[in-house]
């Protein structure tokens, strides 16, 4: 997984995730306006008890919330921003209250923070590409970050306190572990609803009567058959060719539209100055350039002597690469006249002395089967357009079958599609919304539609309107559901009356008794044998219950209770020690969110 894939996935998580590397704090209070500000994080999205949220917070959320999903098209956008905003609200609410609570962190840990985090790295080192790139999008400070870090390691100490204070005895775990191993004895009675139904006599005048008042449940789709052609630049790739001229011209114009796209990787020695050590840095600076001309020390021996950026200082003193619009100006002029491996003069950028050094270049290439590929494209896409304008003028004059015998394509026939097979091939085009309103008329030609990749014609050949089904067709159906309608009224009687039958212990030999049920029987559905588990005494009519599940119901009573009798591991009570204490802290987390939630402003 790329780095910036795993910034996407953790960004804003409740733990120390959303945090800036040290580089680039570095690099930002040396250069100044270096990353760049669009001015996204001057929007503020709303507030939270007063607390702005900007929007490059937001989008960091929305990206991390987004990136769950395996595609985009799986949620729609008031579904993600209503996610987004639900994060950030409990986040921002319990990072408020850590502060009023004490909860603090210091600098030092922030920067431990920042180190840590292997989400920015690239090749086992900090990449300093992903933290301008990410600032410069989110329109993000690099002090705006360090606020987020604090904010959310904050509010992850809170929950992690809240989970650590819920304590689990070992005779509570223990409790636990005898009560989920017990085994149950039961009598009960399945009641299918299906059965019931089937015991049920429909006479052919309920029949009749039902059919003719809900004839609108019995009418036939409507359909259509229609030939159909699809022409995407593909269909006429094979008949194109390319000169060497055309592919010499395209590879200058290539070059030339490109050249910019260059990019070059850069290594810094920094020598920050104030007025009063200036001129000693100067110096300095001055001994760097004529230890690089003499040879006596290689550059990167000379960045860990001298250099005072600590965010490149262990790396070489590498910046990263430039399209020649990253770094300053001062630097990007300087940068144009260095040959690979070759190093600057002094740089002077008002508060710091710089020397560059060009570690690698990476130029624009593309090679001919690559433009050859271009060419017939887009030679392919202008054949395209020329045919579909023909098309397009002769439409009212055309068959299908005529357009597939002129141009060499081919076309399918398709039989009986109703609108929602329409949709599903086609997606919601005019033709779909015409034939719905029956706007459609026989052997007449539909398009050019524009679809991915390419375009689609439609001839419609037949039309079948749609009409009631004639009652023979429809009367098993119409049985079926006048039986479940019965049953589903009768069913309620009927389990008052196996209840009465367990409650005046009459009837027995209508239910079934099982011995030893455990939680993991497969014999009743989960829903079921929760229910079983969830009866409190074997006495009276607390012992009897009843519940529905799908479209059956069960009356149940409970014989006896066989408690656990074999030896409980030492392993076995952490394990539920720690799951008790783990739910039990997450009940008190949202308990306590729901609190926080109730008395929040919320702008």
């Amino acid at each position: 997984m790329s780095a910036i894939s795993n910034i996407r996935k953790n960004l804003n998580s409740t733990g120390s995730t959303i945090i800036v590397g040290f580089i680039v704090f570095v690099l930002v209070a040396t250069f100044g306006g270096f990353i760049g500000n669009n001015n996204l994080g001057d929007n503020v999205i709303f507030t939270v008890n007063g607390e702005d949220v900007y929007a490059g917070e937001y989008s960091l959320e929305a990206n991390r919330i987004a990136s769950n999903f395996d595609e985009l098209d799986g949620i729609s956008e008031e579904d993600l921003d209503s996610f987004t905003r639900s994060s950030l609200i409990f986040k921002k609410l319990f990072s408020q209250k850590a502060d009023e609570i004490g909860f603090g962190i210091s600098e030092d840990k922030i920067n431990d923070l920042i180190r840590q985090d292997r989400n920015f790295y690239s090749n086992d080192k900090f990449d300093v590409n992903i933290f301008r790139g990410l600032l410069s999008r989110l329109g993000m400070t690099t002090d705006d970050f360090r606020k987020l870090t604090e904010s959310n390691y904050n509010a992850s100490e809170l929950i992690n306190f809240l989970r650590s204070t819920s304590f689990v005895t070992n005779e509570e775990a223990k409790d636990f572990i005898n009560t989920s191993k017990q085994k149950r004895d039961i009598r009960f009675k399945k009641i299918s609803l299906k059965e019931v139904a089937n015991d049920q006599i429909v006479t052919s005048d309920e029949i009749l009567d039902f059919y003719n008042n809900y004839q609108s449940n019995f009418y036939t789709l409507k359909q259509i058959n229609i030939n159909s052609i699809f022409i995407t630049k593909d269909d006429f790739k094979n008949e194109i060719t390319v000169s060497a001229d055309e592919i010499f011209e395209e590879k200058t114009a290539l070059f030339e539209q490109n050249q910019n796209l260059s990019q070059t990787r850069v290594s810094h020695i920094q020598l920050s100055f104030d007025e009063a050590t200036k001129n000693q840095q100067f110096d300095v600076a001055k001994t760097i350039i004529a230890e690089l001309n003499n040879d006596e020390q290689t550059f990167e021996e000379l960045v860990l002597t001298y250099s005072d950026d600590f965010g490149s200082k262990d790396n070489g003193g590498d910046l990263g690469f430039t399209d020649g619009s990253v770094f300053p100006e001062e630097f990007e002029n300087e940068l144009a006249n260095i040959d690979l491996n070759g190093t600057s003069e002094i740089i002077d950028l008002g508060s710091s002395y710089h020397v560059l050094k060009v570690t690698e270049r990476n130029e624009y290439s593309i090679s001919e089967d690559d433009i050859i590929d271009r060419l017939v494209s887009i030679k392919a896409e202008e054949e395209m357009q020329n045919i579909l304008n023909e098309i397009d003028e002769n439409i009212t004059n055309l068959t299908i079958q005529e357009i597939s015998d002129i141009y060499g394509i081919s076309f399918k026939s398709e039989e009986r599609l109703s609108k929602t097979d329409l949709l599903t091939s086609f997606g919601d085009l005019d033709f779909v919304e015409d034939f719905e309103r029956n706007n459609i008329f026989l052997n007449e030609v539909y398009g050019p539609y524009e679809l991915d990749q390419g375009y689609l014609i439609i001839e419609p050949i037949d039309l079948f309107p749609s009409k009631l089904k004639p009652i023979d067709e429809v009367t098993a159906e119409i049985e079926r559901e006048l039986k479940i309608s019965t049953a589903k009224t009768l069913l309620p009687s009927i389990i008052k009356s196996y209840l009465s039958d367990l409650e005046k212990q009459e009837n027995l030999d209508r239910f079934i008794t099982y011995s030893e049920i455990d939680r993991e029987t497969s014999l009743f559905p989960q829903e079921v044998t929760n229910k079983i588990f969830s009866i409190v005494n074997t006495n009276g009519n607390d012992s009897i219950v009843s519940t529905l599940y799908l479209d059956d119901a069960y009356v149940i009573q409970l014989l006896g209770v066989d408690d656990f009798k074999g030896i409980i591991t030492l392993e076995e009570i952490e394990e539920t020690k720690n799951a008790i204490s783990q739910a039990m802290g997450e009940i008190e987390r949202d308990s306590f969110y729901r609190v926080l939630r109730d008395s929040a402003k919320i702008n």
